[in-house]
Protein backbone atom coordinates (compact mmCIF):
# COMPACT_ATOMS: atom_id res chain seq x y z
CA UNK A 1 0.00 0.00 0.00
CA UNK A 2 1.27 3.49 -0.90
CA UNK A 3 0.97 6.04 1.89
CA UNK A 4 0.67 9.78 1.14
CA UNK A 5 3.43 12.18 2.16
CA UNK A 6 2.85 14.54 5.08
CA UNK A 7 3.75 17.68 3.09
CA UNK A 8 3.29 18.69 -0.51
CA UNK A 9 6.47 18.54 -2.61
CA UNK A 10 6.64 22.37 -2.74
CA UNK A 11 6.93 22.68 1.08
CA UNK A 12 10.36 22.38 2.66
CA UNK A 13 11.27 22.17 6.34
CA UNK A 14 14.50 23.46 7.85
CA UNK A 15 14.24 21.42 11.04
CA UNK A 16 14.57 22.13 14.74
CA UNK A 17 18.32 21.50 14.82
CA UNK A 18 19.28 24.02 12.15
CA UNK A 19 16.57 26.70 12.09
CA UNK A 20 17.56 28.28 15.41
CA UNK A 21 21.20 28.57 14.37
CA UNK A 22 20.26 30.01 10.96
CA UNK A 23 18.01 32.60 12.60
CA UNK A 24 20.76 33.67 15.00
CA UNK A 25 23.32 33.95 12.20
CA UNK A 26 20.96 36.01 10.00
CA UNK A 27 20.25 38.45 12.85
CA UNK A 28 23.96 38.80 13.66
CA UNK A 29 24.81 39.52 10.03
CA UNK A 30 22.38 42.45 9.87
CA UNK A 31 23.74 43.81 13.14
CA UNK A 32 27.33 43.61 11.91
CA UNK A 33 26.44 45.70 8.84
CA UNK A 34 26.24 48.94 10.83
CA UNK A 35 28.49 48.12 13.80
CA UNK A 36 31.27 50.37 12.48
CA UNK A 37 28.92 53.40 12.33
CA UNK A 38 28.71 53.83 16.13
CA UNK A 39 30.09 56.96 17.74
CA UNK A 40 31.54 60.26 16.54
CA UNK A 41 34.34 58.43 14.69
CA UNK A 42 31.96 55.90 13.13
CA UNK A 43 32.15 55.21 9.42
CA UNK A 44 29.49 56.06 6.85
CA UNK A 45 27.71 53.58 4.61
CA UNK A 46 26.72 53.96 0.99
CA UNK A 47 23.74 52.27 -0.62
CA UNK A 48 23.02 52.32 -4.37
CA UNK A 49 19.43 51.51 -5.30
CA UNK A 50 18.01 49.83 -8.39
CA UNK A 51 18.00 53.03 -10.46
CA UNK A 52 21.54 54.03 -9.49
CA UNK A 53 20.76 56.69 -6.86
CA UNK A 54 23.11 56.55 -3.89
CA UNK A 55 22.51 57.21 -0.20
CA UNK A 56 25.45 58.06 2.05
CA UNK A 57 24.69 57.94 5.76
CA UNK A 58 25.81 56.71 9.18
CA UNK A 59 22.21 56.66 10.42
CA UNK A 60 21.50 53.02 11.23
CA UNK A 61 17.75 53.16 10.70
CA UNK A 62 17.96 55.03 7.38
CA UNK A 63 20.57 52.62 6.04
CA UNK A 64 18.82 49.38 7.06
CA UNK A 65 15.48 50.63 5.69
CA UNK A 66 17.03 50.54 2.24
CA UNK A 67 17.46 46.76 2.37
CA UNK A 68 15.02 44.30 0.87
CA UNK A 69 15.83 41.20 2.93
CA UNK A 70 14.11 37.81 2.72
CA UNK A 71 15.10 36.16 5.98
CA UNK A 72 12.51 36.70 8.77
CA UNK A 73 15.20 37.12 11.46
CA UNK A 74 16.93 39.82 9.44
CA UNK A 75 13.56 41.56 9.00
CA UNK A 76 13.01 41.37 12.76
CA UNK A 77 16.28 43.19 13.45
CA UNK A 78 15.48 45.90 10.89
CA UNK A 79 11.97 46.36 12.29
CA UNK A 80 13.40 46.62 15.82
CA UNK A 81 15.85 49.32 14.71
CA UNK A 82 12.99 51.19 13.01
CA UNK A 83 10.98 50.96 16.24
CA UNK A 84 13.76 52.69 18.16
CA UNK A 85 14.04 55.33 15.43
CA UNK A 86 10.28 55.95 15.45
CA UNK A 87 9.86 56.26 19.21
CA UNK A 88 13.01 58.09 20.33
CA UNK A 89 14.72 59.13 17.07
CA UNK A 90 18.21 58.13 18.22
CA UNK A 91 20.19 55.05 19.30
CA UNK A 92 19.50 52.97 16.18
CA UNK A 93 23.08 51.71 15.81
CA UNK A 94 23.30 50.90 19.54
CA UNK A 95 20.07 48.90 19.31
CA UNK A 96 21.38 46.87 16.37
CA UNK A 97 24.70 46.20 18.14
CA UNK A 98 22.95 45.05 21.33
CA UNK A 99 20.65 42.71 19.38
CA UNK A 100 23.63 41.22 17.55
CA UNK A 101 25.58 40.79 20.80
CA UNK A 102 22.65 39.13 22.58
CA UNK A 103 22.23 36.72 19.63
CA UNK A 104 25.96 35.96 19.66
CA UNK A 105 25.90 35.19 23.39
CA UNK A 106 22.79 33.04 22.89
CA UNK A 107 24.67 31.06 20.24
CA UNK A 108 27.47 30.44 22.73
CA UNK A 109 25.00 29.28 25.38
CA UNK A 110 23.23 26.97 22.92
CA UNK A 111 26.60 25.33 22.28
CA UNK A 112 26.88 24.95 26.07
CA UNK A 113 23.59 22.95 25.97
CA UNK A 114 21.61 25.63 27.82
CA UNK A 115 17.94 25.43 26.74
CA UNK A 116 16.43 28.32 24.81
CA UNK A 117 13.68 28.68 27.43
CA UNK A 118 16.26 29.44 30.12
CA UNK A 119 18.10 31.88 27.82
CA UNK A 120 14.97 33.91 27.01
CA UNK A 121 13.88 33.94 30.66
CA UNK A 122 17.37 35.04 31.71
CA UNK A 123 17.33 37.84 29.13
CA UNK A 124 14.00 39.07 30.49
CA UNK A 125 15.46 38.99 33.99
CA UNK A 126 18.52 40.86 32.78
CA UNK A 127 16.26 43.50 31.20
CA UNK A 128 14.39 43.98 34.50
CA UNK A 129 17.62 44.34 36.49
CA UNK A 130 19.07 46.75 33.90
CA UNK A 131 16.00 49.01 33.85
CA UNK A 132 15.87 48.93 37.65
CA UNK A 133 19.50 50.03 37.90
CA UNK A 134 19.03 52.64 35.16
CA UNK A 135 16.20 54.09 37.22
CA UNK A 136 18.62 54.54 40.14
CA UNK A 137 21.52 56.09 38.25
CA UNK A 138 19.65 58.51 36.02
CA UNK A 139 19.55 62.17 37.01
CA UNK A 140 16.67 64.58 36.70
CA UNK A 141 17.54 67.86 34.98
CA UNK A 142 15.74 71.15 34.44
CA UNK A 143 14.14 71.33 30.97
CA UNK A 144 14.81 75.08 30.94
CA UNK A 145 18.53 74.56 31.51
CA UNK A 146 20.17 75.76 28.30
CA UNK A 147 23.52 74.13 29.07
CA UNK A 148 21.97 70.67 29.42
CA UNK A 149 20.16 70.99 26.11
CA UNK A 150 23.36 72.16 24.43
CA UNK A 151 25.25 69.13 25.73
CA UNK A 152 22.50 66.77 24.55
CA UNK A 153 22.73 68.24 21.05
CA UNK A 154 26.54 68.12 21.05
CA UNK A 155 26.40 64.42 21.97
CA UNK A 156 23.77 63.70 19.34
CA UNK A 157 25.34 65.62 16.45
CA UNK A 158 29.09 65.24 17.06
CA UNK A 159 30.63 63.29 14.21
CA UNK A 160 27.63 63.80 11.95
CA UNK A 161 27.70 65.74 8.72
CA UNK A 162 25.55 68.66 9.85
CA UNK A 163 27.88 69.21 12.82
CA UNK A 164 31.14 68.84 10.90
CA UNK A 165 30.46 71.44 8.17
CA UNK A 166 30.68 74.31 10.68
CA UNK A 167 33.91 75.69 12.10
CA UNK A 168 31.83 76.75 15.10
CA UNK A 169 29.07 74.15 15.62
CA UNK A 170 27.46 76.38 18.26
CA UNK A 171 25.62 78.16 15.43
CA UNK A 172 23.67 75.08 14.41
CA UNK A 173 23.19 74.05 18.07
CA UNK A 174 21.61 77.44 18.91
CA UNK A 175 19.43 77.18 15.81
CA UNK A 176 18.11 73.75 16.83
CA UNK A 177 17.42 74.90 20.39
CA UNK A 178 15.57 77.99 19.21
CA UNK A 179 13.45 75.92 16.81
CA UNK A 180 12.40 73.51 19.55
CA UNK A 181 11.78 76.28 22.09
CA UNK A 182 9.49 78.06 19.61
CA UNK A 183 7.09 75.12 19.30
CA UNK A 184 7.26 73.73 22.88
CA UNK A 185 4.65 74.29 25.55
CA UNK A 186 6.96 74.28 28.57
CA UNK A 187 4.03 74.49 31.00
CA UNK A 188 2.82 71.04 29.96
CA UNK A 189 6.11 69.65 28.62
CA UNK A 190 4.55 68.86 25.24
CA UNK A 191 6.16 69.22 21.84
CA UNK A 192 5.26 68.04 18.36
CA UNK A 193 8.35 67.71 16.17
CA UNK A 194 6.13 67.94 13.07
CA UNK A 195 5.53 71.61 13.93
CA UNK A 196 9.08 72.25 12.70
CA UNK A 197 9.15 72.33 8.92
CA UNK A 198 12.41 71.31 7.25
CA UNK A 199 12.88 72.86 3.82
CA UNK A 200 15.81 71.95 1.58
CA UNK A 201 17.54 73.99 -1.10
CA UNK A 202 20.97 73.66 -2.70
CA UNK A 203 23.55 76.24 -1.70
CA UNK A 204 26.20 77.05 0.89
CA UNK A 205 25.79 75.21 4.24
CA UNK A 206 26.82 78.43 5.99
CA UNK A 207 23.50 79.92 4.80
CA UNK A 208 21.36 77.49 6.81
CA UNK A 209 18.82 79.59 8.67
CA UNK A 210 15.84 79.33 11.00
CA UNK A 211 12.74 81.22 9.88
CA UNK A 212 10.09 82.05 12.45
CA UNK A 213 7.20 81.16 10.25
CA UNK A 214 6.86 79.17 7.05
CA UNK A 215 8.97 79.06 3.91
CA UNK A 216 7.03 78.07 0.79
CA UNK A 217 8.83 76.74 -2.27
CA UNK A 218 6.69 78.86 -4.61
CA UNK A 219 6.76 82.29 -6.20
CA UNK A 220 4.20 85.09 -5.98
CA UNK A 221 1.60 84.48 -8.69
CA UNK A 222 1.91 87.71 -10.67
CA UNK A 223 4.77 90.11 -11.30
CA UNK A 224 2.33 93.02 -10.85
CA UNK A 225 1.65 92.02 -7.24
CA UNK A 226 3.60 93.55 -4.35
CA UNK A 227 6.81 91.68 -3.48
CA UNK A 228 6.56 92.50 0.20
CA UNK A 229 3.81 93.28 2.69
CA UNK A 230 4.19 93.94 6.41
CA UNK A 231 1.47 93.24 8.98
CA UNK A 232 -0.59 91.26 6.46
CA UNK A 233 -3.91 89.49 7.03
CA UNK A 234 -3.74 85.94 5.68
CA UNK A 235 -6.61 84.02 4.07
CA UNK A 236 -6.12 80.31 3.44
CA UNK A 237 -8.32 78.78 0.76
CA UNK A 238 -9.19 75.28 -0.33
CA UNK A 239 -11.45 76.68 -3.07
CA UNK A 240 -10.52 77.24 -6.73
CA UNK A 241 -10.50 80.81 -8.03
CA UNK A 242 -10.89 79.73 -11.64
CA UNK A 243 -13.52 78.20 -13.87
CA UNK A 244 -13.74 74.48 -13.37
CA UNK A 245 -14.93 71.65 -15.58
CA UNK A 246 -18.24 70.19 -14.47
CA UNK A 247 -18.11 66.74 -12.94
CA UNK A 248 -21.00 65.55 -15.11
CA UNK A 249 -21.15 65.86 -18.89
CA UNK A 250 -23.03 69.04 -19.85
CA UNK A 251 -23.61 71.17 -22.93
CA UNK A 252 -24.35 74.86 -23.52
CA UNK A 253 -26.06 75.87 -26.75
CA UNK A 254 -24.93 79.26 -28.11
CA UNK A 255 -26.76 80.68 -31.11
CA UNK A 256 -25.00 84.02 -31.60
CA UNK A 257 -21.69 85.80 -30.87
CA UNK A 258 -23.46 87.99 -28.34
CA UNK A 259 -24.41 84.93 -26.32
CA UNK A 260 -20.76 83.82 -26.33
CA UNK A 261 -19.72 87.22 -25.01
CA UNK A 262 -22.49 87.06 -22.42
CA UNK A 263 -21.27 83.62 -21.25
CA UNK A 264 -17.66 84.80 -20.84
CA UNK A 265 -18.80 87.94 -19.01
CA UNK A 266 -20.82 85.81 -16.62
CA UNK A 267 -17.74 83.67 -15.86
CA UNK A 268 -15.72 86.79 -15.07
CA UNK A 269 -18.59 88.20 -13.01
CA UNK A 270 -18.65 85.05 -10.84
CA UNK A 271 -14.90 85.31 -10.29
CA UNK A 272 -15.15 89.04 -9.49
CA UNK A 273 -17.74 88.14 -6.87
CA UNK A 274 -15.14 85.98 -5.11
CA UNK A 275 -12.52 88.74 -5.40
CA UNK A 276 -14.96 91.18 -3.79
CA UNK A 277 -15.54 88.77 -0.90
CA UNK A 278 -11.76 88.53 -0.34
CA UNK A 279 -11.33 92.32 -0.43
CA UNK A 280 -14.26 92.87 1.95
CA UNK A 281 -12.77 90.41 4.44
CA UNK A 282 -9.70 92.64 4.83
CA UNK A 283 -7.23 89.97 3.68
CA UNK A 284 -4.24 91.18 1.66
CA UNK A 285 -2.52 87.79 1.39
CA UNK A 286 -4.30 84.81 -0.21
CA UNK A 287 -2.75 81.35 -0.24
CA UNK A 288 -4.77 78.66 -1.98
CA UNK A 289 -4.41 74.93 -2.33
CA UNK A 290 -6.31 75.11 -5.63
CA UNK A 291 -5.76 77.15 -8.80
CA UNK A 292 -6.07 80.92 -9.34
CA UNK A 293 -6.44 82.02 -12.96
CA UNK A 294 -4.77 85.06 -14.51
CA UNK A 295 -7.94 87.17 -14.49
CA UNK A 296 -8.30 86.80 -10.72
CA UNK A 297 -4.55 87.40 -10.25
CA UNK A 298 -4.81 90.71 -12.12
CA UNK A 299 -7.81 91.80 -10.07
CA UNK A 300 -6.07 90.91 -6.82
CA UNK A 301 -2.92 92.77 -7.92
CA UNK A 302 -5.00 95.92 -8.55
CA UNK A 303 -6.13 95.73 -4.92
CA UNK A 304 -2.55 95.28 -3.66
CA UNK A 305 -3.17 91.67 -2.64
CA UNK A 306 -0.52 88.91 -2.90
CA UNK A 307 -1.66 85.42 -3.91
CA UNK A 308 0.00 82.01 -4.07
CA UNK A 309 -1.74 79.14 -5.83
CA UNK A 310 -1.46 75.34 -5.69
CA UNK A 311 0.34 75.34 -2.36
CA UNK A 312 0.80 71.90 -0.76
CA UNK A 313 -1.66 70.77 1.88
CA UNK A 314 1.13 70.37 4.45
CA UNK A 315 2.20 73.98 3.86
CA UNK A 316 -1.34 75.12 4.68
CA UNK A 317 -1.14 73.11 7.90
CA UNK A 318 2.15 74.78 8.87
CA UNK A 319 0.71 78.20 7.98
CA UNK A 320 -2.26 77.55 10.24
CA UNK A 321 0.13 76.71 13.08
CA UNK A 322 2.41 79.70 12.48
CA UNK A 323 -0.16 82.44 11.83
CA UNK A 324 -3.28 81.28 13.68
CA UNK A 325 -5.28 81.24 10.44
CA UNK A 326 -7.87 78.59 9.60
CA UNK A 327 -8.54 77.26 6.15
CA UNK A 328 -11.70 79.00 4.90
CA UNK A 329 -14.61 76.60 4.56
CA UNK A 330 -16.95 78.93 2.64
CA UNK A 331 -15.51 81.74 0.53
CA UNK A 332 -18.94 83.41 0.36
CA UNK A 333 -18.94 83.85 4.13
CA UNK A 334 -15.38 84.55 5.30
CA UNK A 335 -15.15 84.79 9.08
CA UNK A 336 -12.67 87.12 10.77
CA UNK A 337 -11.65 84.20 12.98
CA UNK A 338 -10.37 82.43 9.87
CA UNK A 339 -7.85 85.17 9.06
CA UNK A 340 -4.29 84.91 10.34
CA UNK A 341 -1.72 87.57 11.12
CA UNK A 342 1.62 87.74 9.27
CA UNK A 343 4.36 90.10 10.38
CA UNK A 344 6.07 90.07 7.00
CA UNK A 345 5.53 88.30 3.68
CA UNK A 346 8.15 88.63 0.97
CA UNK A 347 9.76 86.82 -1.95
CA UNK A 348 13.48 86.06 -1.78
CA UNK A 349 15.97 84.37 -4.06
CA UNK A 350 17.41 81.22 -2.51
CA UNK A 351 20.05 79.59 -4.67
CA UNK A 352 18.80 79.52 -8.25
CA UNK A 353 15.12 79.64 -7.23
CA UNK A 354 12.80 82.09 -5.57
CA UNK A 355 10.87 81.23 -2.39
CA UNK A 356 8.20 82.98 -0.35
CA UNK A 357 8.89 83.70 3.33
CA UNK A 358 5.89 84.08 5.66
CA UNK A 359 7.30 85.39 8.96
CA UNK A 360 5.58 85.81 12.32
CA UNK A 361 7.39 87.63 15.15
CA UNK A 362 5.45 86.31 18.14
CA UNK A 363 3.05 83.54 19.18
CA UNK A 364 4.16 81.36 16.28
CA UNK A 365 3.58 77.64 16.79
CA UNK A 366 5.52 76.56 13.72
CA UNK A 367 8.96 77.42 12.39
CA UNK A 368 11.00 76.43 9.34
CA UNK A 369 14.58 75.22 9.24
CA UNK A 370 15.95 76.04 5.77
CA UNK A 371 18.77 73.61 5.04
CA UNK A 372 21.41 74.42 2.44
CA UNK A 373 23.99 72.04 0.95
CA UNK A 374 25.86 71.51 -2.30
CA UNK A 375 24.07 68.29 -3.32
CA UNK A 376 20.91 66.28 -2.71
CA UNK A 377 22.74 63.53 -0.82
CA UNK A 378 24.14 66.13 1.61
CA UNK A 379 20.68 67.66 2.05
CA UNK A 380 19.18 64.25 2.83
CA UNK A 381 21.83 63.56 5.47
CA UNK A 382 21.37 67.07 6.94
CA UNK A 383 17.65 66.35 7.15
CA UNK A 384 18.25 63.08 9.04
CA UNK A 385 20.69 64.79 11.42
CA UNK A 386 18.25 67.61 12.14
CA UNK A 387 15.42 65.18 12.90
CA UNK A 388 17.71 63.27 15.28
CA UNK A 389 18.48 66.48 17.16
CA UNK A 390 14.82 67.49 17.40
CA UNK A 391 13.81 64.06 18.73
CA UNK A 392 16.58 64.13 21.35
CA UNK A 393 15.32 67.47 22.67
CA UNK A 394 11.73 66.19 22.55
CA UNK A 395 12.70 63.14 24.64
CA UNK A 396 14.39 65.38 27.19
CA UNK A 397 11.46 67.79 27.45
CA UNK A 398 8.91 64.98 27.86
CA UNK A 399 11.12 62.98 30.26
CA UNK A 400 13.92 65.18 31.71
CA UNK A 401 16.18 62.39 32.92
CA UNK A 402 19.77 62.06 31.70
CA UNK A 403 22.72 59.67 31.97
CA UNK A 404 26.31 60.00 30.85
CA UNK A 405 27.16 58.68 27.40
CA UNK A 406 30.20 57.09 25.76
CA UNK A 407 29.10 53.62 26.89
CA UNK A 408 29.36 54.52 30.58
CA UNK A 409 25.71 53.74 31.43
CA UNK A 410 25.93 50.33 29.71
CA UNK A 411 29.12 49.61 31.67
CA UNK A 412 27.44 50.45 34.98
CA UNK A 413 24.46 48.25 34.15
CA UNK A 414 26.75 45.36 33.16
CA UNK A 415 28.57 45.57 36.52
CA UNK A 416 25.23 45.49 38.35
CA UNK A 417 24.16 42.41 36.39
CA UNK A 418 27.34 40.60 37.38
CA UNK A 419 26.60 41.37 41.01
CA UNK A 420 23.03 40.09 40.66
CA UNK A 421 24.15 36.94 38.87
CA UNK A 422 26.06 35.78 41.96
CA UNK A 423 22.75 35.62 43.83
CA UNK A 424 21.32 33.03 41.42
CA UNK A 425 21.96 29.31 41.61
CA UNK A 426 20.51 28.04 38.33
CA UNK A 427 21.81 28.33 34.78
CA UNK A 428 20.28 31.80 34.63
CA UNK A 429 23.47 32.94 36.39
CA UNK A 430 25.35 32.19 33.16
CA UNK A 431 22.68 34.00 31.11
CA UNK A 432 23.03 37.14 33.23
CA UNK A 433 26.80 36.99 32.80
CA UNK A 434 26.34 36.80 29.03
CA UNK A 435 23.82 39.66 29.13
CA UNK A 436 26.42 41.76 30.96
CA UNK A 437 29.00 40.91 28.27
CA UNK A 438 26.52 41.96 25.57
CA UNK A 439 26.07 45.35 27.25
CA UNK A 440 29.86 45.77 27.35
CA UNK A 441 29.93 45.29 23.60
CA UNK A 442 28.62 48.86 23.11
CA UNK A 443 31.58 50.66 24.79
CA UNK A 444 33.96 48.12 23.22
CA UNK A 445 32.57 48.83 19.74
CA UNK A 446 32.91 52.54 20.43
CA UNK A 447 36.52 51.98 21.47
CA UNK A 448 37.23 49.95 18.34
CA UNK A 449 35.72 52.65 16.10
CA UNK A 450 37.93 55.38 17.59
CA UNK A 451 41.06 53.26 17.11
CA UNK A 452 41.65 51.84 20.60
CA UNK A 453 43.06 48.38 21.29
CA UNK A 454 40.20 46.14 22.46
CA UNK A 455 42.48 43.70 24.27
CA UNK A 456 43.75 46.54 26.45
CA UNK A 457 40.40 48.32 26.81
CA UNK A 458 38.27 45.41 28.05
CA UNK A 459 40.26 44.59 31.22
CA UNK A 460 40.65 48.31 31.90
CA UNK A 461 36.88 48.81 31.78
CA UNK A 462 36.22 45.82 34.04
CA UNK A 463 38.82 46.97 36.57
CA UNK A 464 36.83 50.13 37.35
CA UNK A 465 34.82 48.93 40.35
CA UNK A 466 33.60 52.28 41.69
CA UNK A 467 30.35 54.04 40.80
CA UNK A 468 31.87 56.64 38.50
CA UNK A 469 30.76 57.07 34.89
CA UNK A 470 33.69 55.32 33.21
CA UNK A 471 33.44 55.36 29.42
CA UNK A 472 35.32 55.86 26.15
CA UNK A 473 36.56 59.39 25.52
CA UNK A 474 36.54 59.60 21.72
CA UNK A 475 38.85 62.61 21.62
CA UNK A 476 41.63 61.34 23.90
CA UNK A 477 41.06 57.65 23.04
CA UNK A 478 41.21 56.74 26.71
CA UNK A 479 38.94 55.25 29.38
CA UNK A 480 37.87 58.24 31.49
CA UNK A 481 35.22 59.37 33.94
CA UNK A 482 32.62 60.95 31.65
CA UNK A 483 30.70 62.76 34.42
CA UNK A 484 32.86 65.84 33.90
CA UNK A 485 32.32 65.89 30.11
CA UNK A 486 29.45 67.24 28.03
CA UNK A 487 28.62 63.75 26.70
CA UNK A 488 25.14 63.04 28.06
CA UNK A 489 22.09 61.21 26.74
CA UNK A 490 18.43 60.93 27.70
CA UNK A 491 17.47 57.87 29.74
CA UNK A 492 14.43 57.42 27.47
CA UNK A 493 16.74 56.38 24.63
CA UNK A 494 18.53 53.82 26.84
CA UNK A 495 15.23 52.36 28.04
CA UNK A 496 13.90 52.02 24.50
CA UNK A 497 17.11 50.38 23.26
CA UNK A 498 17.08 47.79 26.07
CA UNK A 499 13.40 46.93 25.73
CA UNK A 500 13.46 46.66 21.95
CA UNK A 501 16.70 44.67 21.84
CA UNK A 502 15.53 42.04 24.33
CA UNK A 503 12.10 41.78 22.71
CA UNK A 504 13.57 41.30 19.22
CA UNK A 505 16.21 38.84 20.44
CA UNK A 506 13.71 36.66 22.30
CA UNK A 507 11.39 36.68 19.31
CA UNK A 508 14.19 35.29 17.13
CA UNK A 509 15.32 32.75 19.74
CA UNK A 510 11.80 31.41 20.31
CA UNK A 511 11.53 30.22 16.70
CA UNK A 512 12.59 26.55 16.65
CA UNK A 513 11.43 25.45 13.19
CA UNK A 514 10.83 26.93 9.75
CA UNK A 515 8.43 25.66 7.08
CA UNK A 516 8.77 27.28 3.69
CA UNK A 517 6.72 27.02 0.53
CA UNK A 518 8.64 27.24 -2.73
CA UNK A 519 8.45 30.64 -4.41
CA UNK A 520 7.15 30.45 -7.98
CA UNK A 521 7.51 33.43 -10.30
CA UNK A 522 5.72 32.07 -13.39
CA UNK A 523 2.13 31.84 -12.13
CA UNK A 524 -0.25 32.70 -14.95
CA UNK A 525 -3.91 32.74 -15.93
CA UNK A 526 -5.57 31.17 -18.96
CA UNK A 527 -8.51 32.49 -20.97
CA UNK A 528 -10.88 30.04 -19.26
CA UNK A 529 -9.90 31.45 -15.83
CA UNK A 530 -7.56 28.62 -14.79
CA UNK A 531 -4.66 29.87 -12.68
CA UNK A 532 -1.65 27.64 -12.20
CA UNK A 533 2.14 27.56 -12.23
CA UNK A 534 4.95 25.35 -13.51
CA UNK A 535 8.03 24.32 -11.57
CA UNK A 536 9.89 23.85 -14.86
CA UNK A 537 9.18 27.39 -16.02
CA UNK A 538 6.40 26.16 -18.27
CA UNK A 539 8.74 24.79 -20.94
CA UNK A 540 6.48 21.84 -21.70
CA UNK A 541 3.31 23.92 -21.65
CA UNK A 542 1.43 25.56 -24.53
CA UNK A 543 1.39 29.29 -23.78
CA UNK A 544 -0.38 30.37 -26.94
CA UNK A 545 -3.71 30.64 -25.09
CA UNK A 546 -2.12 32.46 -22.15
CA UNK A 547 -3.97 35.63 -21.19
CA UNK A 548 -1.40 37.24 -18.92
CA UNK A 549 1.56 36.68 -16.67
CA UNK A 550 1.46 37.64 -12.99
CA UNK A 551 4.84 38.49 -11.53
CA UNK A 552 5.94 39.57 -8.11
CA UNK A 553 5.66 43.28 -7.54
CA UNK A 554 8.81 45.32 -7.92
CA UNK A 555 10.12 46.56 -4.59
CA UNK A 556 9.72 50.28 -3.95
CA UNK A 557 12.84 51.96 -2.55
CA UNK A 558 12.49 54.92 -0.21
Amino acid sequence: MKYPDLFNPDISRVGTQDSGIYNIIAGKLVSDLIRTSLGPRGMEKIYIDIIGEDTITKHGGAFLRKFDVDHPSAKTVIEAVNTVDTHVGDGTVSAAILIGSLLKKAHEMVNMKIPIAIITKGYELGLDYSLEHLEKIKTKADINDKKTRENLLHTCLEGKLLYEVYDDPKKIIDMMMEAVSSVTDFSTGKINVDDIKIEEKRGNPEDIELVKGTVIDKTIDSSSMPKKIENARLLLLNHPLETMRTKSESEIEIASPSQMSQFLNQENYDLLYYVKKIVDSGANLVISRKGINEFVQDELAKKGIISLRRVKYNDLWWLEKATGAKTCENIENISQNELGFVTKIYEKKVGDDRMVFVEVDKDQRSVTLLLRASSKRYLDEFHRNALNAFYVLRNFIESPYIVCGSGSSELRMSKKLREMSTLLESKEQIVLEKFAEALEDIPLTLARNVGMNILDTLPLLRSKNDDKWWGINSKTRKVEDMSSSYVIETSAVKEQILKTAVEATNMILNVDDVFMKDLIDNTHCHIDGTVHAHHDGGKSHNHFEQEGLEQRQMHQYY
